[in-house]
């Protein structure tokens, strides 16, 4: 039987705000999960942030990423794509990544949408609460502080 554990993103404490601002609040509500424990699982959301300019809302995306230990892969500017990994350890040494796929996407009215794509093999667990928390995290990285544009 193969298990894992899922390091770095998805095993860090999470903490929710005392109240949850709109974009968290949508962000929660799109959560969602797909797949089963023997063919692995996908984490999905999304939501819109208002008022943000999409090239820095990109890089405080990133940057949250980073923070929560995630590799990022690749940063492209042109579509909005960023494409990160989370290290996975293996019962037997062995080792994995668990991809995670985000785009920040400019909307017409201003502001960005942020959705995410999050990924794990058959026989790999991570907590539901716990993928959904760093999720909502990124999203509302969105809105945040100006991030350091490369």
């Amino acid at each position: 039987m193969k298990h894992a554990v899922l390091t770095a993103a998805v095993c860090l404490a999470a903490t929710a705000p005392a109240t949850a601002a709109p974009t968290d609040a949508a962000c929660q509500q799109n959560f969602t999960v797909d797949g089963s424990w023997t063919s692995g699982k996908t984490y999905a959301t999304e939501a819109d942030v208002a008022g943000v300019a999409y090239l820095p809302a990109l890089y405080r995306v990133r940057d949250r990423i980073v923070e929560q230990g995630l590799e990022v892969l690749a940063v492209q500017e042109r579509n909005g794509y960023i494409r990160a990994a989370n290290p996975v350890k293996g019962g037997q040494g062995g080792g994995a990544t668990a991809p995670l796929r985000v785009y920040v996407k400019p909307l017409d009215a201003g502001g960005v949408n942020v959705s995410l794509q999050f990924t794990i093999a058959g026989g790999q667990m991570a907590g539901k609460k716990a993928v959904m928390n760093h999720m909502c995290e990124i999203v509302a990285a969105a809105s945040g502080p100006e991030a350091a544009i490369e």
